[in-house]
C-alpha cells in the first residue's frame, strides 16, 4: 500500500472535500483526484461517493479511514527504524534462544544492555531446528544452543555460555513430588515424555540412550513438540520428563523438580554465531560474555 496515497486519502476524508484537501497538501485538485483514483484502482474498491457538492465515504472508505492512522503511524516508526539502522548498521543485535538458557541469559543480556545502551537487542525464541537454520543462514547475529546441536557446522563458531544439570520433572500431585532426591528405579513404569529430535533443544534419542544406562524402563514414551507442551503434560500427570534445573524459575509453579542419585546428566549451552556475520556489535557481546566467564571462573 502506497503510504503517500493513503495520506492523501486521509486528508480528503477528513475534510470531505477535494478542494480543502488539495490546499492542505499543496497540490492541484486534478492531481489529487488522480492520486485518489489510482489508489482506488490499486485497492480494487471505491472509497468516495462524489457529486458536485459533497464527498462521502463508502463502506470501504469508512473502514480504511478508521484503520489508516495505525498504518501511517507504523509506517513512520518503521521508516525511522530503517533510517537509524542505515545510518548505523552495527547498533542492533538479533538474538535467538530456545528457552533453556533463561537463568544466565536474563542476567547476561540485562548486564550487557546496561553496559551498552546504544545497542538495540531483539530476542526471539525458536526451536533448535530453527536456530540451526537461522544461524547457518546468517539470519541471527547470536544464538544460544546446546553444544551438540551445531557441533558439526563448519561455518559456525561459539564459546561456552552455561552448564546445567537435568532434573526429573513430575506433576505437583505426584507421590514423589515432595522428595528431595530419588532414583530412576522409583519411576519405573511411568510414561516418559521428551522433546522431538528435530524441534527443540534436547534430542529425544540421545536422552533415551542416557536413561537406558541407568536401567530405567518407561511404561511408554510420549513426544512433545515444545518445552511448554512437555510441561503441560507433566503438570497434568500424563508423564514424567527431564528439564534443565535452571528452568525451575520459569516452570517451578507448575511442576516439581527432583534430583536423581543414579542419573546425573549435564548439558552445556554455547553462545554461537555465523563466521560470515559482519555485525560489529556482535564482538561486543562476545567480549562481554568472555569477561563474565573469566570473572566467575566459568569453563
Amino acid at each position: 500500500m502506497d503510504l503517500q496515497k493513503l495520506s492523501a486519502f486521509v486528508c480528503v476524508a477528513k475534510w470531505r472535500s477535494f478542494t480543502k484537501a488539495s490546499a492542505e497538501l499543496f497540490i492541484s485538485q486534478p492531481a489529487l483526484s488522480k492520486k485518489i483514483s489510482d489508489f482506488e484502482k490499486e485497492l480494487g474498491a471505491i472509497l468516495f461517493v462524489r457529486d458536485n457538492r459533497t464527498v462521502e465515504l463508502t463502506e470501504a472508505g469508512q473502514l480504511l479511514y478508521s484503520e489508516a492512522p495505525v498504518l501511517l503511524r507504523y509506517g513512520d516508526e518503521l521508516e525511522g527504524k530503517v533510517r537509524a539502522l542505515g545510518e548505523n548498521p552495527n547498533s542492533r543485535l538479533t538474538i535467538g534462544c530456545t528457552g533453556i538458557e533463561y537463568g544466565r541469559l536474563s542476567r547476561t543480556l540485562y548486564g550487557f544492555h546496561q553496559a551498552h545502551p546504544e545497542i538495540s537487542l531483539t530476542l526471539h525464541r525458536y526451536t533448535a531446528a530453527e536456530i540451526r537454520s537461522h544461524i547457518c543462514g546468517n539470519m541471527l547475529d547470536i544464538a544460544f544452543q546446546t553444544r551438540f546441536e551445531l557441533e558439526n557446522e563448519s561455518d559456525v563458531s561459539g564459546i561456552p555460555f552455561d552448564r546445567d544439570e537435568l532434573a526429573v520433572v513430575v506433576s505437583k500431585f505426584h507421590p514423589l513430588a515432595g522428595e528431595r532426591e530419588i532414583s530412576m528405579e522409583q519411576l519405573r513404569g511411568e510414561t516418559y515424555i521428551g522433546i522431538q529430535p528435530t524441534s527443540d533443544h534436547v534430542p529425544f534419542v540421545r536422552m533415551i540412550d542416557m536413561l537406558e544406562k541407568t536401567g530405567y524402563s518407561p511404561e511408554g514414551i510420549a513426544i512433545a513438540s515444545t518445552v511448554d507442551e512437555l510441561v503441560i503434560s507433566v503438570s497434568c500427570g500424563l508423564a514424567i520428563g527431564h528439564l534443565f534445573s535452571q528452568t525451575r524459575d520459569v516452570y517451578g509453579g507448575m511442576i516439581s523438580y527432583l534430583r536423581t542419585r543414579d542419573c546425573s546428566i549435564q548439558l552445556e549451552v554455547d553462545m554461537v554465531w555465523n563466521n560470515g556475520n559482519k555485525n560489529k556489535a556482535k564482538k561486543l557481546l562476545i567480549d562481554y560474555v568472555k569477561e563474565e566467564n573469566s570473572k566467575r571462573g566459568r569453563f
